[in-house]
């Protein structure tokens, strides 16, 4: 069964119209459920002034980020240390490009450290710098981002939108591919018994037939030989020579 390229085209391109029209619709409200799951003011395991320190328990194999306010275009310094349960310090990793800047209501909070504890136990968290220090849950923060049925419409409707329009695309281009090729291949005469005939076939057909039922002669056939050799024969005028030829015998039976 062949495919109707352009039938797949048209509904994909309307199912991607609905959902992103659904998108927009929805993004108001997600950005706003989701703006108080990142803030750190409000999700956070704690915050820490400069000098200041805090004991808290941790989860095993959960991430969690410490984050300060932006300085401009420099990036700020971390400038803390954790320290495990049994007195040792956990220095762990630098952010990578999965930890992004944080936006919200106008403040941006960079990244400084990533934390991944093997196993869960207290630590003890100093912030040996000159700013404001939070240290939040990513692995946390991220279920709550996916467990709200909001924030999971609107990137629904976005992914699926988008991936309607491109299969809209594709198909569109096969469209155009598959009209370009039946019309290369459309033949430059009629089709009658699986033959094509060009238009001088078609004229001597016709004429054939109009000339088997009809004694009149058509003006577009050529006059045979015969039939010149007539007309020629009729409009020839007769020689002068013979008429002098026939008086000069009269004269002479005349004369005696």
């Amino acid at each position: 069964m062949a495919v109707n390229y352009r039938r797949v085209a048209k509904w994909a391109s309307a199912i991607s119209i609905v959902l992103l029209i659904a998108f927009m619709a929805i993004l108001p409200n997600a950005v706003e459920n989701l703006e108080p799951m990142l803030d750190p003011e409000l999700e956070n395991v704690t915050r820490l002034d400069a000098g200041e320190s805090d004991s808290f328990d941790l989860k095993g194999s959960h991430v969690y980020v410490a984050l300060r306010l932006s300085e401009g275009e420099d990036d700020p310094i971390a400038n803390l240390r954790m320290i495990e349960d049994d007195g040792q310090e956990f220095s762990g990793d630098g952010p990578t490009r999965l930890h992004v800047e944080r936006l919200v209501n106008g403040t941006t909070y960079v990244p400084v450290r990533v934390f991944m504890p093997p196993s869960g136990g207290t630590y003890t968290l100093y912030n040996d710098g000159d700013s404001v220090l939070w240290l939040v849950d990513d692995t946390a923060s991220e279920l709550r981002v996916f467990s709200d049925p909001v924030i999971l419409a609107m990137f629904g409707t976005c992914c699926f939108g988008v991936m309607s329009g491109i299969i809209a695309l594709i198909f569109a281009i096969l469209m155009l591919q598959n009209k370009s090729k039946d019309d290369g291949r459309k033949p430059s005469g009629l089709i009658i018994d699986g033959k094509v005939m060009t238009t001088d076939e078609l004229y001597r057909s016709q004429n054939q037939k109009i000339s088997s039922n009809s004694d009149v002669p058509n003006p577009f056939i050529e006059t045979g030989n015969n039939d010149e050799e007539k007309v020629s024969k009729i409009s020839k005028p007769e020689p002068e020579e013979s008429y002098e030829s026939s008086n000069d015998a009269w004269k002479g039976w005349d004369e005696g």
